[in-house]
């Protein structure tokens, strides 16, 4: 039964990438849940911004932020300021939640993606995005990794 669902996955898949190009951003998929627990750590290094106690973001980081905030519904109208993200996090009603801005390195190709992520619950919310671009590129939800292509979007299988 394993090997069917896998063989759909992988039919369903190729169906999916011949839509849109996918490529650059598959590697994006180690990301999800695994049976390999060390799986993201062999794909890629990072540095992380705790955005609760950040002293500063850029403009583009702040962008990114509220791309996040909105789409998890933490907002329902982008943020002006880095101080009024962090009162929404620090004394607001998500003052039990995290805010991270992670800077991704993919080890085995060196692209560098922006990866805002929350903890609304036991597991992680969050959108990955191109840096230089503020292109998004996959959403993170409930530690399922979506793809981003323009206005299509191809769901990483379960590994």
């Amino acid at each position: 039964m394993r090997h069917f669902i896998l063989a759909m996955t992988l039919i369903i898949s190729q169906t999916t990438l011949a839509k849109a190009d996918f490529s650059k951003s598959l590697e994006l998929c180690a990301m999800q849940w695994s049976e390999d627990p060390d799986s993201y750590e062999k794909a890629f290094s990072e540095s992380t911004i705790y955005v609760n106690k950040a002293t500063s973001i850029t403009a583009q980081e702040l962008k990114m932020v509220n791309s996040h905030l909105l789409e998890q519904e933490y907002v329902s109208a982008p943020l002006n300021s880095l101080a009024e993200v962090q009162a929404l996090f620090t004394t607001g009603e998500q003052q039990y939640n995290d805010l991270y801005l992670i800077t991704m390195t993919s080890k085995s190709t060196g692209q560098v993606f922006s990866y805002v992520k929350s903890y609304p619950g036991d597991n992680p919310y969050g959108l990955v995005f191109n840096p230089a671009t503020g292109e998004l590129l996959a959403y993170n939800q409930d530690d399922n990794i979506t793809l981003v292509k323009g206005s299509e979007t191809f769901a990483c299988p379960w590994q």
